[in-house]
């Protein structure tokens, strides 16, 4: 065998090998990426558990976000911070998982869920008040995010908040 055709053998064996190399790097991104949304959902999930239980253990947070949501007007100056801020809290962990999907790491289905679900919340006339006054700190690409899921609401869309209890 010549050193030509031994060079040009070598040089296939190492375009297989980079290629295969390739591959697998590959396979171990795909596979990172799928760890990392994994990860994403069930931090999700943990979120809104943590959030739920939050009113579920505290019987004035949950007068003050049912009163809140159906009934504003019968909230002390003092439930209404409170409410607003409870809110507020409520809008950061959505922009979070808005950033989430984002990057690629959130579902589809899971976005879409809390993108509708704030769109609906922002009807209600004092959180609309809110949200338009601009002392919301939120970037201001998710804010254009929300707004346009506002404008694509139907227009007689209404908002409708059943207390818990009462179902």
């Amino acid at each position: 065998m010549s050193w030509e055709a031994a060079s040009a053998i070598a040089e296939w064996i190492g375009v297989i090998l980079i290629i295969v190399s390739l591959v697998y790097v590959a396979l171990q991104i795909r596979q990172n990426t799928e760890t990392i949304s994994a990860a994403t959902e069930l931090e999700t999930g943990r979120m809104w558990s943590e959030f739920h239980s939050r009113v579920a253990s505290s019987p004035d947070l949950a007068d003050i976000w049912d009163k809140g949501l159906t009934d504003p007007d019968t909230l002390s100056a003092a439930e209404k911070r409170r409410f607003i801020w409870f809110v507020a809290e409520y809008c950061f962990v959505v922009e979070n998982l808005y950033r989430q999907r984002n990057l690629g790491f959130l579902s589809h289905e899971t976005w879409t869920q809390h993108e509708s679900t704030i769109a609906g919340l922002l009807l209600h006339p004092m959180l609309d008040r809110w949200w338009e006054s601009g002392v919301s700190p939120y970037s201001a690409e998710f804010k254009r995010v929300v707004d346009q899921r506002r404008r694509e609401l139907p227009d007689d869309a209404t908002w409708q908040y059943t207390p818990i209890a009462d179902l």
